[in-house]
């Protein structure tokens, strides 16, 4: 796999916390919440005192469709 092509599954495979919380309608501390208990998981995690994550797209998006919805 090329460089390009690399970076191309990257943008239509990898989101980050922003675009992964827009997906899942949550607040930040949800979505915190929801990683701290394991149910979102990062798919890359790079940095130590200020951590970036990357998240699978397909999965947040699975995740978005069965999560519980408060009324």
């Amino acid at each position: 796999m090329n460089n390009e092509r690399i970076k191309q599954w990257i943008k239509e495979n990898l989101v980050m916390q922003d675009e992964a919380r827009t997906i899942t309608g949550q607040s930040v501390s949800a979505f915190n919440q929801s990683v701290a208990t394991g149910q979102i998981n990062a798919f890359a995690e790079f940095g130590e005192q200020r951590k970036t994550r990357l998240y699978l797209r397909s999965e947040i998006e699975e995740y978005a469709k069965n999560k519980r919805i408060r009324k």
